[in-house]
């Protein structure tokens, strides 16, 4: 008999509340975060990150979303702020609207700005949000078509690209094309998901690396198209994450959250036939299994520790925070 959580939808849906309002409280009054800390001496540590920056305020919006908390809607509001007023800038052209920190232009930092600001609006309904988000995701294609393939990192000043690869820019970017397209309805935002991805399919993208990202954009992809493969493509990076849990080795929280936040993504989907539903069974009980060992991970107040038990272990971050919750609130809401 398929053994269940204790974790209820209720509590969890109350962890991942009480994670947002951490990091609103983490909010300056600027939009900017404190962006990591010690949990044991409260002492901020240095660094930020504006990849990081954007996936808080998505995963704090997306708390909003199932609250209704207004200090959530404002934090994340200013954060936004920050964002626009401190990396917002134009790359050769004032038609091309990028992020830019520190002199380069990263890919995921494009995709999870655009992602971000395309949440907003569905709540705020501000056009600005809608045209940034829109010209972000237009920015991305333009790169991509000039070079053949999605330009990962660009150093802003000279032009020049870094031969830098993440493992997870790619299902970010898609992810943030869809999100544009369906407020915006642009077709060739959607046509360009549909061809990456097939072409991404046939080469198994995302399995190896176990993406989640990858998996929230096929989650997505299928909404707006019904192709087999894609669920199939889904199907292989989850069956990965439940045979293969590599993940747990390093006894971090971020890695067990994620695969966790991809699981619900896929259980998510529309099956194509009955013969997954073991799989689906499995990717639950992967699910139940991993929010009680990030449990372990959370502070009294909210947030949630890196783990590994070296001297980082007592770390919090505000992505550490994110993954964690949105896995807790994905689960709430099955």
């Amino acid at each position: 008999m398929e053994q269940k959580s204790a974790i209820s939808p209720a509590y969890a849906l109350a962890t991942a509340r009480l994670g947002a309002e951490k990091i609103a409280q983490l909010t300056t009054d600027s939009g900017r975060f404190k962006y990591r800390y010690d949990a044991k001496s409260k002492v901020e540590l240095s660094g930020y990150n504006v990849l990081r920056h954007c996936g808080a305020i998505w995963s704090m919006l997306d708390v909003f979303t199932a609250t209704q908390d207004n200090q959530l809607l404002e934090s994340a509001t200013r954060a936004v702020t920050y964002l626009l007023n401190e990396h917002l800038q134009f790359y050769r052209s004032y038609l091309n609207v990028c992020i830019c920190e520190k002199n380069t232009i990263k890919l995921g930092g494009n995709a999870l700005a655009a992602l971000a600001l395309a949440k907003l609006y569905a709540i705020k309904k501000d056009d600005i949000l809608l045209d940034t988000s829109h010209q972000l995701c237009r920015f991305m294609l333009e790169q991509r078509e000039l070079q053949g393939d999605f330009v990962h990192k660009r150093y802003f000043k000279s032009g020049k690209i870094s031969a830098f690869r993440s493992e997870y820019y790619v299902g970010e970017a898609l992810l943030a094309l869809l999100a544009c397209y369906e407020i915006t309805g642009d077709a060739q935002l959607l046509n360009a998901v549909v061809k990456v991805e097939s072409d991404l399919a046939a080469k198994n993208y995302g399995v190896r690396e176990q993406s989640h990202w990858m998996l929230y954009a096929l989650e997505q992809l299928q909404r707006f198209d019904k192709s087999p493969h894609i669920y199939q493509h889904a199907r292989q990076i989850a069956a990965e994450i439940i045979s293969n849990p590599v993940y747990l080795d390093s006894g971090r929280s971020t890695p067990i959250a994620c695969r966790t936040e991809g699981l619900l993504a896929f259980v998510r989907m529309s099956p194509q036939d009955a013969s997954v539903e073991s799989l689906q069974s499995a990717a639950l009980q992967c699910v139940r299994t991993n929010l009680d060992k990030q449990l372990a991970f959370q502070t009294k107040d909210g947030g949630f520790t890196r783990g590994g038990g070296d001297r980082r272990d007592q770390e919090v971050r505000i992505d550490y925070i994110q993954h964690n919750i949105s896995a807790f609130l994905h689960f709430s809401q099955l």
